[in-house]
């Protein structure tokens, strides 16, 4: 015979209290750490550096100040931890650092490493171990073009890359403040550089340019005097140099010793680093572009400039900061919306995120066709044609952005 026993009150009402916690409350982590690794030393340095950790662990403080990220899941604000690497510019660095912190740190998502090259390998960590992995600096078409699952990315296409700084000129040359007519490429061959080049060469013609020269050099090469013999026969108008930081110096300053003097000098990354080696006076005048722009920054960004004592936000690393910050937003935005950790609901949640930002609006677009290739997971960050004046950079396009007005600067 079995004897029923009665359930104290109390253990009913104690049970019934149970039952309303969040079924992964006792799973809570005491943080949510995202890892990545960032070209601090190494080639890519002079476009990267220590500035762009220190801006994000700057980020990371100014979460956490305000409480960290609430992840409904625990019905809890949870601190942001970065674990942060240095790959030293090496892909195959990045791809044992990303898979470190899978395997050591336990990192609950990825955000992606500088540059495309470097991209195009550590995703492949992401997508085999099935971590998000938000991609930043990462324009290369063929990163999106492979079917991954697990990456998205906050920028655009690199062939779209100097859209406005080419509308800037057809704008000029129509109301006759220059008469620019041809244009001289020099190509680094490098994806990155490549894939910028093969945009604005065709932008360059819907411009109303005539291309006269579009000359290939390899990838980390330090002598250009026949590609510089070459353009002083043709004596393009503007020359654009579609190469690194740490190309496009000395391409510049091998320029001006072998004679050769454009109009317009553009090259693709226009940064502090750039006037700091070639020097203010080749420098003055250049044109190029960037992701910052004084008019379009929020502030949130502001606070973390201050917090590292900044009061221009043109001189600190401003090719790469604005794009680091909306994917430092996005992902905390993605894990307020998705409401938990849990990956795959976060990425879900990624693909259809949307939202404003100063610059316009972000999303992540899929089934984009580009040439040949159909392109998944890549986003809507716009650069800032701006140029060297007088030693500092000013902004020139889109308008609702600008400074002031392009000053016409030959090389002297």
């Amino acid at each position: 015979m079995i004897r029923s026993r009665r359930i104290p009150a109390v253990l009913i009402a104690l049970f019934a209290a149970l039952a309303l916690l969040p079924p992964a409350e006792a799973q809570r982590p005491d943080r949510v750490k995202i890892g990545g690794t960032v070209p601090v030393t190494g080639r890519f340095s002079s476009d990267w550096g220590p500035g762009v950790t220190e801006f994000m662990k700057a980020w990371e403080k100014l979460v956490n100040t305000d409480g960290g990220v609430f992840v409904r899941e625990y019905n809890a604000k949870l601190p942001i931890e970065l674990v942060l690497y240095d790959d030293e510019s090496s892909p195959d660095k990045s791809v044992e650092l990303y898979e470190k912190l899978a395997a050591v740190d336990k990192v609950h998502l990825f955000i992606g490493p500088g540059s495309s090259p470097i991209t195009l390998r550590a995703s492949t960590v992401a997508e085999r171990l099935k971590i998000p992995m938000l991609l930043v600096e990462a324009n290369s078409p063929i990163i999106y073009a492979r079917g991954f699952q697990w990456i998205a990315g906050v920028d655009r296409p690199a062939q779209y890359w100097s859209i406005p700084y080419f509308d800037l000129i057809k704008e000029l040359n129509e109301k006759k403040v220059v008469n620019y007519r041809t244009i001289a490429f020099l190509i680094e061959d490098h994806p990155h550089t490549k894939d910028i080049a093969e945009g604005s060469i065709e932008l360059a013609k819907k411009a109303g340019l005539e291309v006269v020269a579009t000359e290939s050099v390899p990838f980390q090469t330090s002598d250009f005097s026949a590609v510089i013999a070459k353009f002083k026969q043709l004596n393009p108008d503007i020359v654009y140099s579609s190469g690194w930081t740490i190309t496009s110096v000395p391409f510049v300053k091998q320029m001006n010793e072998l004679g050769l003097k454009p109009k317009e000098l553009h090259v693709i990354h226009l940064i502090p680093e750039f006037g700091q080696l070639v020097g203010p006076k080749l420098a003055e005048g250049v044109t190029g572009e960037t992701h910052v722009a004084r008019k379009h920054l929020d502030q949130r960004y502001l606070a973390i400039l201050k917090q590292l004592k900044v009061d221009d936000p043109y001189p600190f690393k401003s090719l790469v900061l604005p794009i680091r910050y909306l994917a430092l937003e996005t992902l905390r935005r993605g894990i307020e919306a998705a409401g938990t950790l849990d990956r795959e609901k976060f990425m879900a949640t990624l693909r259809t995120l949307q939202f404003d930002t100063p610059h316009g609006p972000h999303r992540i677009n899929y089934n984009v066709k580009l040439g040949t290739r159909v392109l998944n997971g890549m986003g809507e960050k716009y650069l800032y044609a701006g140029q060297f004046q007088g030693g500092r950079i000013q902004i020139l396009s889109p308008a609702g952005a600008a400074d002031g007005p392009y000053k016409p600067t030959p090389r002297q």
